[in-house]
């Protein structure tokens, strides 16, 4: 089973992901916005209109739930005339994103994996969510057999005792 440390270091990185993706879809909800409506673009950065002003015009888009560190963000860039590149900005923030930290895969089987049939579901899975994964696997002989594998946010559940459930479930319900 996860240790403490993992467990804690996998809520971190599932909360620093939401955060992230959150932000990131601010920014990328206003740079759309601004790329459909070119003259707001020109209004918002225009230091012939005061600050305050284009600061309220740029909150009147925003969802009032943004980040205090995102709304900052997107005042100094409109400050200073840099809003038209929130595009290249979001880009960059997810590259840099996805190189930064590898993706967590979770193997959980009911008996220790040989290494033919590691290697073979490294393949797959690298194959299907690209390079960039790491990862653990765990034995839980609760499962009875199959695999089940998390890779970030995605739960396969093909375990065994997943299947006797949804079995069971499914005479129960037709039997009702």
């Amino acid at each position: 089973m996860n240790t403490a440390a993992e467990r804690a270091q996998s809520y971190a990185k599932a909360f620093f992901e939401a955060a992230f993706e959150r932000w990131l879809g601010v920014l990328e909800n206003v740079a759309g916005k601004l790329a459909g409506n070119p003259s707001l673009l020109v209004n918002l950065q225009s230091t012939a209109t005061d600050f305050v002003e284009r600061q309220a015009a740029l909150d009147s888009f925003l969802p009032p739930d943004t980040d205090p560190l995102v709304r900052n963000l997107l005042y100094t860039l409109m400050q200073r005339g840099d809003l038209n590149l929130l595009p290249e900005i979001a880009t960059a923030l997810r590259a840099r994103s996805a190189a930064a930290a590898p993706t967590l895969v979770e193997v959980t089987t009911a008996l220790p994996l040989e290494d033919r049939y590691r290697q073979a579901l490294e393949e797959k899975l690298t194959k299907e969510y690209g390079t960039g994964l790491a990862f653990n696997y765990h034995v839980d002989p609760a499962i009875l057999g199959g695999v089940i594998v998390r890779v970030g946010d995605k739960l396969i559940d093909g375990s065994l005792a997943s299947r006797l459930a949804a079995m069971r479930q499914a005479l129960g319900v037709a039997g009702s």
